[in-house]
């Protein structure tokens, strides 16, 4: 699955530390920064891989690859 928004993107500096656990660019008091790593570790988890990039163009590009269970023929 891939999502792709319009916005102004993420600054360089930020991207290497989306999924640290209480990394945040909002004010102190507003909100954790736990979001992204409790996704990225519930993501890994299912054996899935979640990878967010700035889009060429302008926004940003949230690609997530979920494990898919094959059934068992019978």
């Amino acid at each position: 699955v891939e999502v792709q928004d319009t916005g102004t993107g993420i600054r360089e500096a930020h991207l290497p530390r989306l999924f640290d656990p209480f990394f945040t660019t909002k004010p102190v008091g507003v909100g954790l920064g736990l979001g992204l790593s409790v996704v990225k570790k519930i993501v890994d988890l299912h054996g899935g891989a979640i990878d967010i990039k700035n889009a060429a163009s302008s926004g940003a590009i949230v690609t997530l690859i979920l494990r898919t269970q094959q059934e068992n023929a019978t």
